[in-house]
């Protein structure tokens, strides 16, 4: 062993603080590198685009799986965990297609309808469109929030995902917007710069939906001292 390679007399290693920065930025990086790889494999497996949906529950269940139990295989365990539960979430998939196309024609009848203004405006088309937004803000949330359900409870069924995102949604509709508005801005930057969405597309949105909707509410118990003296912390965190 050459003398770089020795350890200090008595055999202890470095004390903690001086490899803590090399630690923190491994772990800085380790966030963009598995959100990277879980949006290259949510994507290869919403390709046949019935299966955007799926993918997306894949994905927050392996993020989840990373987040809470240091899982960091992530690109596997996102092909896992759809094999896992592709039989109950191909339904909704379907469902979520077709109810996002219908929306895209009403949106771009209503804009057709509303853009001609020199004939003036139809009374009917105006409250079509005012009725035609809160649905689409509520559609978005939803299929948001359902990769969080399925992540928070695995062995439930697609009845029960549904329920638990609208809970969710409703349990805290100030983080639920903001959720939204984040995700707006991030879909307008993915325009601006297409090369994310291989990367990011799927699963930054529904990472955003984890660290937003899927932690629960502050624990005592999640901070009180354990048997060693030291704090047990919260597994919700990020």
């Amino acid at each position: 062993m050459t003398a770089s390679g020795r350890l200090p007399r008595g055999g202890s290693r470095p004390p903690a603080a001086q490899r803590g920065w090399e630690h923190r930025l491994l772990a800085a990086l380790a966030y963009p590198a598995n959100l990277a790889f879980v949006g290259v494999a949510a994507l290869l497996l919403a390709v046949p685009i019935v299966t955007i949906l799926p993918a997306s529950i894949a994905a927050g269940r392996a993020l989840r799986a990373w987040l809470q139990d240091g899982e960091t295989a992530v690109f596997t365990a996102t092909f896992r965990e759809f094999g896992a539960t592709w039989r109950r979430t191909l339904p909704l998939g379907v469902g979520s297609v077709v109810v996002v196309f219908l929306l895209l024609v009403d949106s771009v009848f209503l804009g057709q309808q509303l853009s001609a203004a020199e004939a003036g405006a139809s009374p009917v088309a105006l409250i079509l469109a005012a009725a035609a937004v809160p649905v689409a803000v509520a559609v978005t949330l939803l299929l948001l929030a359902l990769p969080v359900a399925g992540a928070k409870s695995p062995d439930a069924t697609a009845r029960q995902w549904l329920v638990e995102s609208g809970y969710l949604i409703a349990r805290r509709p100030i983080q639920a917007l903001l959720l939204l508005a984040t995700v707006a801005f991030f879909v307008l930057t993915c325009y601006l710069l297409p090369t994310l969405v291989p990367f990011f597309g799927l699963s930054l949105p529904v990472y955003l939906a984890i660290v937003t909707l899927g932690r629960e509410k502050p624990d005592t118990s999640a901070s009180a001292p354990n048997a060693t003296g030291g704090s047990t912390p919260s597994l919700e965190q990020p």
